[in-house]
Order: C-alpha cells, then sequence, then structure tokens
C-alpha cells in the first residue's frame, strides 16, 4: 500500500510539474518511480498514464496541430521504439536506473538551454528517431521532440498540440510493444491505475496555480526538481552496484 500511496504522490507532482511548465511528466515521474518500483515497470507506468493525459490534450488542441510537422516526425519516432523496448528488456535493473538517471540529466540541460536542431535533413530524422528509443527504453522522449518542433519555428499553440499529438500517437504503440515483450506486468497496470487520478489531480491543480503565478519561475524550480530526483536516482544506482 505504501508503494502505490508513494507512486500517487510523485504522478501527482510530475502532472503538476507539466500543468506548469508544459513539460516534464515522465521527466519527472519515471527516475522517481524507479526508486519505488523496479525500472521497467516504472517506464511502462509513465508512459501508460502519460499517453492518456496527452490524448486529452491533442484533442482539446485539435485545431492548432500542425499536421506537416507531424507527418515528418511520426514515422522516426515509430521506426525507433523496438530499439528501445529491446533495451528495456535487456538491460538489468541497476543499468537501467543509471541511463533513466542520466538521460533524464541530459534532457533537462536540452531543455534549460533551449538547443536547436536544424529543421530538416537528417537532424530532423535522427530527434525522431532518439525521440522513439527513448519512449520505450526510458519514458523521457520529450526533449528531442521539442528540439525538433522548435526548429521548424512552431507558434507556442501549435508548438503544445504536436507535441501532444506526437506522444498520444506513439504511447499506444509503445503499450503493444511492451505486451509484446512481456513487460505489461502487473505491477505497471497497477500503478498507472493509481497514476490516472493521481495526474487528473496533479493537472487540476497545476491549471489552477499557473493562472496566478509566474510560470517562468515554477518552469526554474522543475528544472532544479529534475537535477535533483536524478542526481538521486543515480546515488541509488551506485549504491546497488557496491
Amino acid at each position: 500500500m505504501t508503494l502505490y500511496l508513494l507512486a500517487f504522490l510523485v504522478i501527482t507532482v510530475a502532472a503538476f510539474a507539466q500543468a506548469i511548465s508544459g513539460f516534464g511528466f515522465s521527466l519527472v515521474s519515471v527516475p522517481l518511480l524507479a526508486m519505488i518500483v523496479d525500472p521497467q515497470p516504472a517506464v511502462v507506468a509513465a508512459t501508460i498514464v502519460s499517453c492518456c493525459l496527452n490524448a486529452g490534450n491533442a484533442y482539446g488542441h485539435r485545431g492548432h496541430i500542425d499536421a506537416g510537422a507531424s507527418r515528418r516526425l511520426l514515422l522516426w519516432v515509430l521506426a525507433g521504439l523496438p530499439v528501445g523496448v529491446l533495451a528495456l528488456r535487456l538491460l538489468p535493473s541497476g543499468a537501467l536506473v543509471a541511463t533513466i538517471a542520466l538521460v533524464t540529466l541530459g534532457c533537462t540541460v536540452i531543455v534549460w538551454r533551449g538547443w536547436r536542431i536544424a529543421p530538416n535533413g537528417w537532424s530532423l530524422r535522427g530527434a525522431g528517431l532518439l525521440s522513439g528509443v527513448l519512449t520505450t527504453a526510458t519514458a523521457t522522449n520529450g526533449p528531442p521532440l521539442v528540439a525538433a518542433l522548435q526548429a521548424m519555428r512552431l507558434e507556442p499553440r501549435a508548438f503544445r498540440a504536436t507535441l501532444a499529438l506526437l506522444f498520444a500517437a506513439v504511447s499506444p504503440v509503445a503499450v503493444v510493444g511492451f505486451a509484446l515483450a512481456g513487460l505489461l506486468g502487473a505491477r505497471a497496470v497497477l500503478v498507472a491505475a493509481v497514476g490516472l487520478p493521481a495526474a487528473a489531480l496533479g493537472g487540476w491543480v497545476g491549471n489552477r496555480v499557473f493562472a496566478r503565478f509566474d510560470a517562468a519561475t515554477f518552469r526554474r524550480m522543475v528544472l532544479g526538481a529534475l537535477v535533483v530526483s536524478s542526481a538521486a536516482a543515480l546515488v541509488k544506482a551506485g549504491a546497488g552496484a557496491l
């Protein structure tokens, strides 16, 4: 019971962070969930909850979706999914925790610095492919897509709507891949079931707070929290290796 209560709290905070800053659900939730449950169910559960969140966001903002940007990225993201599933299945628990922590730290730097890539050619394809691998390996797939969509110079509403659509389109395929690989276990499903109402609560509170306070300040707080959670996960992985 304590395990699922902690998972509820983590996912509530992660959804709150995303509502405030527009990103960060998986970046916040996965490193912390990986310290509560095994990394595999943490990744699977976060992907399921993220799918539901982004499906709602994509539908709610469907009028602002950039169909051209979606088509240019989607196939490459899908192509990376099997590689990530293989990594999630084969890597040992300690290595997965360390990988999740390092990827989260790297992704935090990318978002913090606002890095962009070339808006065409292999740079764009590589960003989509990397996002696909990260989707199923660590669930932290956002920053490569953020860099790609920033490079396309989408206006803010189109940026958020297109990002939500890509996440919502890819996540169900990732969940099917998890099931085929035997990773859709009872613990992952239970954490996801606990996480759905937690995400709704965190998103509701976050939207209320967003309307009253400075979003830029909260964004800096979220990025700082990502660094702390990643460092804690690395410490756990290092202690497990001793």
